[in-house]
């Protein structure tokens, strides 16, 4: 005779095949059973099973009276089901015999609800509504118990699981994916939160560049990069879906793991010249563009961080896909920002200090010789400073910024 089990995520399904039947375990709760050749089981109950008694079929007495005994000839109930049990339906006449019996899927005979094996002689399993002890911690059955998850675990915020008053719940302490850590939504409530969101179209802020932001509140960016203390920038071709995106405005964002802490966008000026990967905010010749003086289209930023305000009005530089300095000025600082594509953020006026900067420490054609540059190490492909950074001055290298950068074109 062989006993079959099969398991699923909600249950246990068990085959009977030949004559009689067999004890079957539950292994999902870790606890092992044999059954003796009779079907009945010889592992230990935690209490002395309560038998059926009927009257002997192969007599013609009188049948006994008595508590657990029957007077119509059907066989009774046994005295070993726990009357408060919480399963559904009746169970099977002779449950509780401590026999495996035609309709049963176990029978352990021990009169307790909460182990391997219900009062109602079925398998346990997660939304039976019975609390099996040491395996569930919860078992809210049909009904929709917020306290209680769909895998019998108590509803926690971080389990994924949306339950009881979380307003969401990702499984994560990402503050900036529309989750935050501790379960709510933090998107499209009309404010702008730069410690959990990136922007937010429904803020007003945004209300004449909602291009620039999605539905989950995340910048739209046509690049996009966390960096690290490596190296992170694949190559010098880095910036080509930004040259080549169609749009009149353009954006930069940073954001480390305390919220936002640069968000400027600004209109870049009507011109005869289209934005392109070779003319961008400068017209001039490749060999010119690495000078602050030849960008004839800078673009002014806006603040869109009301608080963290910045007196001094920002200009955006960025240099073109084959911008190369001249052999002769190749020394002059800052000639390698324009070997191939750079972007620049500096104070208005200034020439020689920077508060952002981004790009590869190789160009197309040579290194970038930006004073300390190369000897702060690979993080400073991104580099941001809320004081001006020289740019020539190898005692003061640029300050690496380890977070996420993000630019749109829009």
């Amino acid at each position: 005779m062989h006993c079959l089990t099969r398991i699923d995520r909600s249950a246990w399904i068990v085959g009977l095949v030949g004559l009689g039947g067999c004890q079957i375990p539950n292994p999902a709760f870790g606890l092992e059973r044999d059954s003796d050749s009779d079907g009945v089981s010889v592992s230990a109950a935690t209490t002395e099973p309560v038998l059926t008694t009927s009257t002997d079929p192969g007599t013609t007495d009188e049948p006994a009276t008595g508590p657990g005994t029957s007077t119509t000839g059907e066989l009774p109930l046994s005295t070993g089901v726990d009357t408060e049990d919480t399963g559904t339906g009746p169970a099977p006449s002779s449950c509780g015999d401590n026999v495996l019996d035609p309709g049963e899927e176990c029978d352990d005979g021990d009169g307790i609800d909460g182990n391997d094996c219900t009062n109602h002689c079925t398998l346990a399993k997660c939304g039976d509504g019975i609390v099996h002890e040491g395996q569930e911690a919860c078992d809210g059955g049909d009904a929709d118990d917020p306290s209680c998850t769909p895998m019998c675990t108590l509803a926690e915020c971080g389990d994924g699981i949306k339950t009881g008053s979380e307003q969401c719940d990702d499984g994560n302490t990402d503050a900036f994916d529309g989750c935050t850590a501790d379960c709510e939504l933090s998107c499209n409530d009309g404010v702008f939160e730069p410690d959990r969101e990136e922007c937010d179209p429904s803020d007003p802020v945004f209300g004449d560049v909602l291009a620039l932001c999605s539905e989950t509140c995340e910048l739209k960016s046509c690049f996009r990069m966390t960096n690290t203390e490596d190296k992170d920038l694949a190559g010098p071709d880095w910036f080509e879906a930004c040259a080549t995106a169609p749009g009149e405005r353009i954006a930069v964002l940073l954001r480390d793991p305390a919220g936002v802490q640069y968000l400027r966008f600004g209109l870049k000026p009507p011109s005869m010249f289209a934005w392109n990967p070779s003319d961008m905010t400068s017209t001039k010749p490749p060999a010119d563009q690495w000078k602050f003086a030849s960008h004839d289209r800078k673009v002014e930023l806006t603040d869109l961080l009301f608080d963290k305000p910045e007196p001094l009005v920002d200009v955006l530089y960025a240099f073109g896909d084959d911008s190369q300095p001249k052999a002769s000025e190749a020394a002059t600082c800052p000639s390698s920002l324009g070997d191939g594509y750079a972007l620049a953020i500096a104070p208005a006026g200034q020439t020689t200090h920077a508060r952002l900067l981004l790009m590869p420490f190789a160009g197309n054609t040579m290194p970038r010789n930006l004073g300390g540059w190369l000897a702060t190490g690979p993080g400073v492909e991104l580099a941001f400073s809320g004081a001006p950074m020289p740019l020539c001055s190898a005692d003061d290298p640029p300050t690496p910024f380890l977070g996420a950068v993000a630019i749109a074109v829009f």
